[in-house]
Formats: C-alpha cells, sequence, structure tokens
C-alpha cells in the first residue's frame, strides 16, 4: 500500500507531465515559427522531427522514472529525478533570454510546471514516503487510535 505522500506525489508529477505535452502541443505553432526564423538553427540540420523526437522520448524517461519511484520505490530513480530537476532549473535559467525558449503563456506554464515537479519532488522527501522508500510499511493510523 502507497503511503498518501506517494499517492501525491503520483499526482503531482503525472499532473506535471500532461500540463507539460498540453503545453507542448498549444505551443507548437510558435516553436514551428520560431525554428523556421532562425537560420542558425536550421543550419544545424535538426527540424522539426528532432523537437519532436525529443520531446516524446523525454515523455518516455519521465515516465520510468514515475514507474520506478511509484511502483518499485526505487531510491536510485528519486535520486535520478532529483538530478534531473536541478537541471531543468539551470536550464529555464538559463534559457530566459534564449529567443528560442518559451516565451509568454508557455514561459508561465513552464514555471507552474517547475512548481508542481518541485512540490511532487518534495513529497518524496516526507517521513512517510522515506519509510516507504526504505522498506518500511506505512503505519495505520487507526492503531493508535
Amino acid at each position: 500500500m502507497k503511503p498518501d505522500s506517494i499517492i501525491l506525489f503520483d499526482r503531482l508529477y503525472l499532473g506535471s507531465l500532461v500540463l507539460g505535452a498540453l503545453n507542448f502541443i498549444i505551443g507548437w505553432s510558435a516553436i514551428s515559427e520560431k525554428l523556421a526564423s532562425s537560420p542558425e538553427f536550421a543550419a544545424t540540420g535538426f527540424g522539426s522531427g528532432f523537437i519532436i523526437a525529443s520531446f516524446v522520448i523525454g515523455m518516455i524517461i519521465n515516465l520510468v522514472i514515475w514507474y520506478f519511484i511509484s511502483a518499485r520505490a526505487s531510491k536510485v530513480a528519486k535520486w535520478i529525478l532529483v538530478a534531473f530537476f536541478a537541471l531543468g532549473l539551470v536550464s529555464i535559467l538559463r534559457n530566459l533570454d534564449n529567443p528560442l525558449g518559451p516565451q509568454g503563456l508557455s514561459l508561465g506554464v513552464t514555471f507552474v510546471l517547475t512548481i508542481l515537479q518541485g512540490v511532487a519532488i518534495y513529497m518524496l522527501f516526507r517521513p512517510d514516503a522515506a519509510a516507504w522508500f526504505n522498506g518500511k510499511p506505512p503505519v495505520d493510523p487507526g492503531t493508535f487510535s
């Protein structure tokens, strides 16, 4: 049985993935326009297929990490997620002035996603989640009443 913190992690993390997918789909036209208007990006040989493939691979990686955290109580997956989150924070800060980075509503959604994922990761460090990662079954609160 999963502790409440892991259930909340599931909801927040999966919700952030769904919101991220919607943000990608809704912002696709803006991304396409940026790619078309950026000759330096076109010169690298990466096109819209690369962007879509990167998004799909990223989603698959996120779902695999979620599975190992949520279903397998993997400490390794938890720390991989923490490392990816930290790298994502650095990337967001570095891309704030990048003309190819998210802007406007997409940037706002990116901040919301980051907050959702940060809260989700926080749930992994609460006492009931820590006990679960250590293989200890959660204590039923009804035991003490």
